[in-house]
């Protein structure tokens, strides 16, 4: 058993969830909608942690407000928690890179619940950019930053109940 395999084994004991890497090394969570996979990179002994944030029914791909958006909370971190907003696939997907050194399944549960909250948070914010261009309303391109007025700080009580396998 890797490294990777006894960390995951560990939290999948910490949390009571029946998690397991699959043969490319990675497993997926489920929380509020959302799926995050984690995955392991060999080449770089770290894990990434990603999610899609945008809707994967959607007939269509990201428009034009939902990218200003996703551009305007990801400029500096504040809004994601630190993680990075990409395209991928015709998705804007939410990642975050985490060394395997010093890693252990309580420090996982906690950035996975940090990371959750994020997302959750981006997924929100990018889909009332979408009804609200949608609705003709909302200044594309204008100030960046969260609907709330609030930020994603990244931290987290490491509460991971709210997850299940998928």
């Amino acid at each position: 058993m890797n490294q990777f395999e006894s960390l995951i084994a560990d939290f999948a004991k910490m949390t009571g969830l029946p998690l397991s890497p699959d043969e490319r090394g990675g497993c997926a969570l489920e929380t509020d909608g959302l799926v995050i996979t984690i995955q392991y990179r060999a080449e770089a002994d770290d894990i990434v942690i990603f999610a899609p944030v945008t809707d994967p029914e959607a007939p269509e791909r990201p428009t034009k407000a939902m990218l200003e958006k996703a551009l305007a909370l990801a400029h500096d971190g504040t809004y994601t928690a630190g993680a990075t907003l990409g395209l991928f696939d015709g998705e804007l997907i939410l990642s975050v890179r985490l060394p395997m050194q010093g890693l252990d399944a309580e420090t996982l549960g906690v950035k996975l619940s940090a990371f959750a909250d994020a997302a959750i948070s981006v997924r929100a914010e990018i889909a009332a950019a979408a009804v609200s261009a949608d609705a003709g309303g909302g200044e594309v391109g204008g100030e960046g930053g969260r609907s709330d007025g609030g930020a994603a700080d990244g931290v987290s009580n490491g509460d991971v109940s709210g997850f299940m396998r998928v």
